[in-house]
C-alpha cells in the first residue's frame, strides 16, 4: 500500500474513534469547516465537479456573474454535504434506530409496498445523492431487508472499516466482483427483498451510453438488465437534507410507472431510470455527491479553467473510501 493510502485509512481509524466522541450538535458546523478546506485544497474534485455540475446547471452559468456565483455556491456545498455524509457515517453505529427512524420524513412508500407484493423482489435505483447512508439505514429500521452491492477498493482495510461502520443496524453489504455477489443479489430478489443499486455512475460491471442532462454519459445498465432478467420491479429512492437533521425521503415508481409492454425493455427501462434521477438531481443539485467523470462528452470542457478558479483529490471515490451504495 502507498503511504498515502495508508495515511487516508489511518485518519478513518481515527475519526471513526473521535467523531462519535463529539457532540452531535457540533457536526453541522464541523461539515461546514471540512467541507470548506476541502473545497478550497482539492483542485482535482473541485474540478470534476464544477463540470459535472455544468450539466446539471448548464454550460451558460459560466456567462454571467450570478451564473458563475450559483456554480461555485453550489460546487461548495457538494463538498460540505459529502463532509457531513462521512461525518454522520462515523456516528452510525451509535445512533438509536427510533432517532433515525425519527430524522427521515418518508414519501411514497405505498409505491414500495406495491412493488413488493409483485413478489418477485425489488430493484431500489439511487444515486450518490443526499444523506444516502440514512435512507438505507431507514430502510432497516422499518423492517425491511436489504442487500447494497459495493464496489472493491484497493485498500481492503478501508473498506472493512467503512463497511463495520455501515452494517451496524444489519445492512448486508456485498463487494462486488465476482460470481458469488451476482448469484447472492439474485438470491435476495427470489426472497422477495430489496437490493439497492446507485444508477448515476458506472464503476464495474456492464455498462450502457446514454443521455443524461442532455449530453451522453456512462451508466451502469445493471438495474435494467437484472429487472429484465428476474421480473423485479424497479422502484426510485432518493432523499434529501432539510433543515437541522430532518431530512426527506421518497420512494417512487420506474418500473410500474410504465406500460405493460415496456416493462421488460431494458431501453424502456434505462429511459426511465435516467429520468427520474435528472427529476431529484435537478431539484437539489447541491445533493448530487458525484466527484468522479460521467460524461463521455466535451461540451463543458471549460469548466476545467472554471475549477480552477472557484477542488482536490477525490473526495469520495478514490482509493482510499468506499462508496457506501
Amino acid at each position: 500500500m502507498s503511504q498515502k493510502t495508508t495515511t487516508m485509512y489511518l485518519l478513518f481509524r481515527l475519526a471513526a474513534v473521535i467523531v462519535p466522541r463529539l457532540p452531535r450538535r457540533w457536526l453541522p458546523a464541523l461539515s461546514v469547516l471540512l467541507g470548506w478546506l476541502a473545497w478550497m485544497i482539492a483542485f482535482k474534485a473541485r474540478r470534476q465537479a464544477t463540470v459535472n455540475m455544468l450539466h446539471v446547471l448548464g454550460p451558460e452559468m459560466q456567462a454571467t456573474r450570478p451564473g458563475r456565483r450559483r456554480l461555485r455556491r453550489t460546487v461548495r456545498r457538494m463538498f460540505i454535504n459529502n463532509a457531513r455524509n462521512y461525518l454522520e457515517g462515523f456516528c452510525l453505529p451509535y445512533v438509536p434506530v427510533e432517532e433515525i427512524v425519527s430524522n427521515i420524513i418518508p414519501g411514497g412508500e405505498e409505491h414500495l409496498a406495491a412493488a413488493l407484493a409483485r413478489g418477485k423482489g425489488v430493484l431500489i435505483v439511487s444515486a450518490h445523492f443526499g444523506p444516502f447512508d440514512y435512507l438505507s439505514q431507514w430502510l432497516v429500521a422499518r423492517g425491511y431487508e436489504l442487500v447494497i452491492p459495493v464496489e472493491q477498493l484497493k485498500d481492503r482495510r478501508m473498506l472493512e472499516l467503512m463497511l463495520s461502520l455501515r452494517c451496524s443496524h444489519g445492512i448486508k453489504y456485498l463487494p462486488v466482483g465476482n460470481g458469488t455477489a451476482m448469484r447472492a443479489i439474485l438470491r435476495t430478489l427470489r426472497q422477495n427483498q430489496l437490493v439497492l443499486i446507485t444508477a448515476d455512475r458506472a464503476v464495474v460491471g456492464q455498462s450502457v451510453e446514454l443521455p443524461f442532462f442532455g449530453a451522453t454519459a456512462r451508466l451502469p445498465g445493471g438495474p435494467a438488465m437484472l429487472a429484465q432478467r428476474t421480473g423485479a420491479a424497479l422502484v426510485g429512492a432518493f432523499g434529501w437534507r432539510l433543515e437541522g437533521t430532518r431530512m426527506q425521503g421518497e420512494f417512487t415508481p420506474i418500473s410500474l410507472a410504465l406500460p405493460e409492454e415496456e416493462q421488460q425493455n431494458p431501453e424502456a427501462l434505462m429511459r426511465s431510470i435516467v429520468q427520474v434521477m435528472e427529476r431529484y438531481i435537478r431539484a437539489h443539485p447541491e445533493q448530487w455527491l458525484v466527484f468522479a467523470p460521467v460524461w463521455l462528452d466535451h461540451a463543458t470542457a471549460g469548466a476545467e479553467d472554471q475549477g480552477r478558479q472557484i477542488g482536490a483529490e477525490e473526495s469520495g471515490e478514490e482509493e482510499g473510501m468506499v462508496g457506501c451504495q
